[in-house]
C-alpha cells in the first residue's frame, strides 16, 4: 500500500486516501429495542385500510352530535350543554310514514260508517225496472271497499240478458254508479200465436217487457234456429261454471246471419203479410194468391231466388194452376206442390 507523505495539510491526505483505498460503507446498525417495537406492530396489523377513513369515521361521528354553549354572564365563560344526536330525515321515513297513513285510512274505511253503500244510482234502463237490479245487487249497507266493479258488471249481465252492456264506478265516500245499456229488440218471436221473446240484432233473446219500436213479428211454429256451437247454460251444473268466468262473453243462441234473413225477406214480402216460419222450409209468408212460399233460412242468392219465384208464378197463372206449396230453398231445385 502506498504511503502517503505527511507534509501535506489534513484535508489534502483526506483526498490521496480515497483515491488510493476504496471507500466501504459499512450499514448502520440498528438497535434490537427498534426491532422488536416493530415486530409488535406488524403482529397487530389484521387489516389494511385508507388513510382517510379515520378522519371520515371522526368527521361522521362529529357531525352526529350538536354541541349547545350558553353564556353565563361573565366575559369569556359559557355553559356547554350535553351533545344533542343530529337526526337527518331521508326518503325512507316518508315512506314510511305513507305506509303507515295508508293503514291507518284503510282500517277506518274499513269500520267507519261512512264508507258503508247508501246510495245506488242506476241510469240507462228504459223497460227494465231499476228496483230488480238493486234487489238482486243487495249492496246496500256494505263496505264500499269490498265492491268489485267489475264483479258486479258481470252479475248484471248474466242476471238480465236484456242488459248489453253495464259499467259500474264507485263513488266515495258511500255511492255505487251504474250504467246500463239495454238490447234493442229487432225480432219478436211468436210460437202458436203467444209471444215467446224478443232477439236483438245480435241474436240474443230476452223477455219481453213493455213496448218496443215495431219489431219484426215471426209466425213460428217451433223454436228458432240456434247458432253453430251454442250451449245453453242452464243446462249446465253451476259447479260446471268456473269462478270469475265472464258470462257476458258467450255465444248469441240466434246466429246472426238468420236475423239478416228475416230482415231482408221483411223487406221483399207483401206489406199485408206475416213472416212465417218452420223448421223443414225456413222463412216464408203466405203470397196474395193464397199459396205458401218458403226460401229456407239464409239469403244465400235470394236475388236470383225473387226473379226465379216470378217465372215460377207467371207459368202457374197461365197454366191456371192454384198450388200450395211454393218451394224455393234451393236455388237450382225449386218445386210446388198442388193441393190433392
Amino acid at each position: 500500500m502506498a504511503k502517503i507523505p505527511n507534509n501535506l495539510s489534513r484535508a489534502d491526505q483526506v483526498r490521496a486516501r480515497r483515491k488510493i483505498e476504496k471507500v466501504q460503507r459499512k450499514p448502520i446498525p440498528r438497535t434490537v429495542e427498534r426491532t422488536s417495537r416493530e415486530a409488535r406492530n406488524a403482529s397487530r396489523v389484521i387489516s389494511r385500510h385508507n388513510t382517510y377513513s379515520s378522519s371520515r369515521a371522526y368527521t361522521a361521528s362529529n357531525r352526529q352530535r350538536r354541541q349547545i354553549y350558553l353564556p353565563t354572564g361573565t366575559p369569556g365563560s359559557e355553559v356547554r350543554l350535553p351533545s344533542l344526536p343530529r337526526i337527518s330525515f331521508s326518503w325512507r321515513w316518508l315512506s314510511a310514514v305513507l305506509s303507515l297513513a295508508a293503514v291507518v285510512l284503510l282500517y277506518m274505511m274499513l269500520n267507519s260508517s261512512t264508507f258503508l253503500i247508501d246510495i245506488v244510482n242506476l241510469t240507462g234502463g228504459i223497460r227494465v225496472p231499476s228496483e230488480e237490479i238493486k234487489a238482486v245487487l243487495n249492496v246496500t249497507g256494505e263496505s264500499i271497499i269490498h265492491v268489485q266493479p267489475a264483479q258486479v258488471e258481470n252479475q248484471i249481465l248474466s242476471t238480465f240478458p236484456d242488459i248489453k252492456r253495464a259499467q259500474v264506478t264507485v263513488d266515495l265516500p258511500d255511492s255505487l254508479n251504474v250504467v246500463i245499456e239495454e238490447r234493442i229488440p229487432a225480432i219478436l218471436w211468436l210460437e202458436n200465436e203467444q209471444e215467446l221473446f224478443w232477439i236483438d240484432q245480435d241474436g240474443f233473446t230476452f223477455t219481453v217487457r213493455g213496448e218496443a219500436n215495431l219489431p219484426i213479428r215471426v209466425y213460428a211454429n217451433t223454436a228458432p234456429p240456434f247458432a253453430l256451437g251454442y250451449v245453453d247454460r242452464k243446462s249446465i251444473e253451476s259447479q260446471d261454471i268456473k269462478d270469475g268466468e265472464d258470462t257476458s262473453k258467450v255465444l248469441p243462441p240466434i246466429d246472426p246471419a238468420f236475423i239478416l234473413a228475416i230482415q231482408k225477406l221483411n223487406s221483399i214480402k207483401p206489406t199485408d203479410t206475416v213472416m212465417l216460419y218452420e223448421q223443414e222450409k225456413g222463412l216464408g209468408w203466405t203470397d196474395p194468391h193464397g199459396w205458401q212460399v218458403f226460401f229456407g233460412a239464409n239469403t244465400n242468392s235470394i236475388d236470383m231466388k225473387l226473379i226465379e219465384y216470378d217465372h215460377i208464378v207467371s207459368a202457374i197463372l197461365e197454366r191456371n194452376l192454384q198450388p200450395v206449396l211454393i218451394s224455393m230453398e234451393f236455388l237450382h231445385a225449386p218445386y210446388y206442390r198442388l193441393e190433392h
